[in-house]
């Protein structure tokens, strides 16, 4: 009679029984672990997202102050359009579907370069605590779109989201 162990050593190694414990998820080549680790990361800033967008309606609901001033819910609006657009819809196509559904498409083992793969995901939580660092700085007023009529007559934090989100592109780029 075979035990549970012996069961499992004689399975094949797939992505969720491979090696054990976080390290083996950071520093996996593995696709299908990066994008389940893009798919948490994601679905962490659709939901502060839609926070966001949930306060913005809120605020909505009646004319005048409701729950915040006219600057907090500049900035709520902001964050929740940079959040939406540079941290959620942008990287979820290429990292999460990308990544887990079109190499067992093609009928790939695995990516070209995963270690590139693997930094595309670093840099995607780089770019994202520079623009959550504007939060805690005291946040940025301009519009999801940054333009320069208002980001340059502003004294919020303009150049730390800047940062956040060309360094979200160059993690879209590099993205397999």
């Amino acid at each position: 009679m075979s035990t549970p162990a012996d069961q499992m050593a004689n399975e094949p190694l797939n992505y969720i029984t491979a090696r054990r414990g976080l390290m083996s998820w950071l520093v996996t080549m593995d696709h299908k672990r990066i994008a389940i680790l893009y798919l948490i990361a994601t679905t962490v800033f659709l939901f502060a997202g839609g926070l966001f967008a949930m306060l913005v309606r809120t605020e909505l609901i009646a004319p005048g102050k409701t729950i915040m001033g006219k600057d907090t819910y500049n900035e709520v609006f902001t964050l929740h359009g940079v959040i939406m657009i540079f941290l959620f819809i942008i990287p979820v196509i290429p990292s999460v579907i990308g990544n887990f559904v079109l190499p067992i498409m093609i009928g790939a083992k695995d990516l070209a370069f995963p270690r590139i793969n693997l930094f595309s995901f670093y840099l995607y939580a780089v770019g994202a605590a520079f623009f959550l660092a504007t939060i805690a700085l005291g946040g940025v007023d301009t519009g999801w779109t940054l333009y320069t009529p208002y980001s340059t007559e502003t004294n919020r934090f303009v150049l730390p989201a800047t940062i956040g989100i060309f360094v979200l592109g160059f993690s879209s780029v590099f993205t397999d």
